[in-house]
């Protein structure tokens, strides 16, 4: 009897331990933080294109106990490592993958030698009366 609660007790506790990486997602790495990302082509058609990237986040197993935000941004973390370890600085997410246990992004990834400033209309200040 009591061999048996030791080894109910082991895969309780392996259980219970290997549920807590359920929960992780995809990091940015320190030097991923200067990737840029767009989603229209306009602002990086001075850039060099270097490949495309597939980025993920979520599986059959953790989906459920993951919140669409954390799985958005685990694949945007994805997304910028990915960037960074061929060298771009800037991504231009094309579409999204639907799955219905993952978020997935299909995205081009660019080197632009200068920073990439977008144009905003001007908006005149309103009046009080």
């Amino acid at each position: 009897m009591l061999d048996t609660l030791k080894k109910i007790f082991v895969l309780i506790s392996s259980a219970a331990l290997c549920s807590c990486s359920l929960m992780s997602t995809q990091q940015v790495h320190d030097k991923t933080k200067v990737i840029k990302i767009y989603n229209s082509y306009e602002p990086l058609d001075q850039c060099t294109f270097i490949s495309e990237l597939v980025g993920s986040e979520g599986t059959w197993y953790n989906y459920l106990f993951l919140s669409n935000k954390a799985l958005t941004l685990g694949t945007v973390n994805d997304l910028k490592n990915q960037a960074n370890a061929i060298g771009a600085n800037a991504i231009q997410i094309q579409f999204n993958l639907d799955f219905n246990t993952s978020v997935t992004f299909f995205a081009q990834a660019y080197y632009c030698s200068k920073p990439l400033t977008i144009e905003l209309p001007t908006v005149e200040p309103a009046t009080v009366f």
